[in-house]
Formats: C-alpha cells, structure tokens, sequence
C-alpha cells in the first residue's frame, strides 16, 4: 500500500484501489470524477507494448513484458488514459469520507473505445 498525501486528517478519508486488465485495442480512460487522490500507478505490459497518460501530460510508453511506476502521493486528480493488450493497470488512491461511516470505494468510470 503507497503512503498518503502529506497532511490528510485520516478520519476523513478512506483507502481505495481499482484495477484493470486492458483487454482491447485504443485508450481506455478511467477516472472517478476528480474525486480521488491518486497516491500510485502501476502498469505492467504483457506481450505487447503499452502507453500510459495521467492527464494531461503525453503518454509514456512502456516496452513488452516491462512495468511502469508512478507515485503522485495524492498530487493527482484528474482522468488516467491507458493503452495496451492484455496491460494491467493498478491505481491506489484517498478519497474523503465521513467520520465514523463505512465507504467501501467511490465510483470509477471506465470508457472503453469503440
């Protein structure tokens, strides 16, 4: 688990992680509406090359069988694009939630290319 973003009263927000294998051709986006702090990004390539963007900087790519880590520590809000066959990209993130009440997650929005 990637640490938190530096001054996060813990009683306000939660840990949440999403993942997903990239299972067809063009970028897929995945964001949840500027609602999460990204803390890390991993994105590992299967046989085929990949690319990854964390909006709106340019897509870094990323060699067959080779992985790639970022680690925004929470600096990062927005829509992360990712391109590649059978990749799997990982985000761990924080979100706010109220004190005392159980959130298992927020929602992610997933776009897949036609």
């Amino acid at each position: 688990m990637s640490s938190g973003p530096v001054g996060l009263d813990v009683r306000e927000y939660a840990y949440g992680h999403f993942s997903q294998v990239i299972s067809s051709a063009g970028f897929w986006e995945i964001s949840a509406r500027k609602n999460w702090l990204v803390t890390k990004v991993q994105f590992y390539t299967g046989a085929n090359q990949g690319q990854l963007a964390l909006d709106p900087n340019p897509a870094i790519i990323v060699a067959p069988n080779g992985c790639l880590v970022l680690e925004p520590n929470g600096a990062f809000r927005s829509k992360i694009e990712a391109l590649g066959i059978d990749a799997l990209l990982i985000v761990e993130f924080w979100f706010q939630a109220q004190e005392g009440q159980f959130v298992q997650s927020i929602p992610i929005d997933v776009v897949v290319p036609p």
